[in-house]
């Protein structure tokens, strides 16, 4: 039997799918480059072998959860990226990671401002709470301004993940996210 792609979500531009086994190599280029990493993660570009494992992840957590971090291909089809969701105490964490050639076209806040309305179309059910924050590290403006216009709001800085970042929250259960 053939595996198939669902479509997550769909914008002016990028259409948001699960992933394929066969996704691994465009999901290992995307992970191995260091201008795409420098801000996610480790802050380091990654191997074949841990793209396989975050793979293997994001394909388990949609098969359980019903969501997490998607693959985004553009309107010809081809993978220009990753986004959507990780799980938080705020509920959800959203997060998002380009090819730098697609950076400076407003792509990124297209994406995140679907997301939030995905979001809030589609409320956990399994999490205490339906809100949606984002963490960017100190230094990444760009993501800044992103998050900005997607409608979240900064609250405070916090040691995560090994590096110190600027904390966004966007409640769409309290009404603050209004896209």
């Amino acid at each position: 039997m053939k595996e198939s792609r669902w479509t997550i979500l769909t914008t002016d531009r990028v259409r948001i799918t699960t992933w394929l086994a066969s996704d691994l190599q465009d999901l290992a280029v995307l992970h191995a480059d260091p201008l795409t990493m420098r801000f996610i993660g480790h802050g380091r570009p990654e191997t074949v072998d841990e793209a396989r494992a975050r793979i293997a992840e994001y394909r388990d957590e949609q098969r359980v959860r019903g969501w997490t971090k998607c693959r985004v291909a553009n309107r010809d089809g081809d993978m220009i990226g990753r986004a959507g969701f990780g799980e938080s105490s705020a509920g959800r964490e959203l997060a998002y990671a380009l090819r730098p050639d697609q950076w400076n076209r407003g792509l990124a806040t297209e994406i995140a401002s679907g997301l939030v309305r995905w979001h809030i179309e589609h409320p956990t059910v399994d999490q205490s709470s339906n809100g949606l924050c984002a963490h960017v590290e100190a230094g990444n403006h760009a993501s800044v301004r992103v998050l900005e216009k997607a409608g979240f709001h900064f609250v405070d800085k916090r040691f995560y993940k090994g590096a110190t970042c600027d904390y966004f929250e966007c409640s769409a259960a309290a009404g603050a996210c209004t896209i």
